[in-house]
């Protein structure tokens, strides 16, 4: 049921990444087919520290999640990031999140933590992620755009 992509997934994947960006009322340049690509590009690149795995029930791409690795000093260790986690709207409230969530965690791989962001607004999301055993930390995510 979940796997790393491949090739052959870009094009439900890409579309997937699009549909969760419309659902959260971003503007239509904020993720371009561009940019899609540069990521797709990255996960082939940087196999040890991004994936991108993708939901599969009887052979159909149901959702996906990105993921990359960080070492942060305060946990003392690596923490895994979940960038993206999307199901798609007919597959929620199946338990595929969940499941996908508890795959995670037995992983282990040498994380000590499991991180993600979720907006104010996604009720239902916050929920899922507070069900799995993720709590909020009391500080606020700041980020600055570098021009090139």
């Amino acid at each position: 049921m979940f796997r790393h992509m491949q090739t052959t997934d870009s094009t439900t994947v890409a579309e997937m990444m699009k549909s969760l960006y419309q659902s959260l009322q971003a503007p239509a340049d904020y993720l371009t087919d561009e940019k899609i690509a540069a990521t797709f590009k990255q996960v082939q690149n940087q196999t040890g520290h991004l994936q991108l795995e993708v939901f599969e029930i009887d052979k159909i791409l149901v959702g996906y999640a990105l993921l990359f690795q960080f070492w942060y000093n305060e946990f003392g260790g690596m923490v895994l990031n979940i960038d993206e986690l999307f199901v798609k709207p007919d597959c929620r409230s199946l338990g595929i999140a969940s499941l996908y969530l508890s795959e995670l965690t037995k992983r282990k791989e040498g994380y000590v933590a499991m991180s993600l962001e979720v907006l104010p607004e996604n009720k239902k999301a916050y929920q899922l992620y507070k069900r799995n055993g993720f709590i909020e930390k009391e500080t606020i995510t700041l980020y600055r755009l570098i021009d090139h």
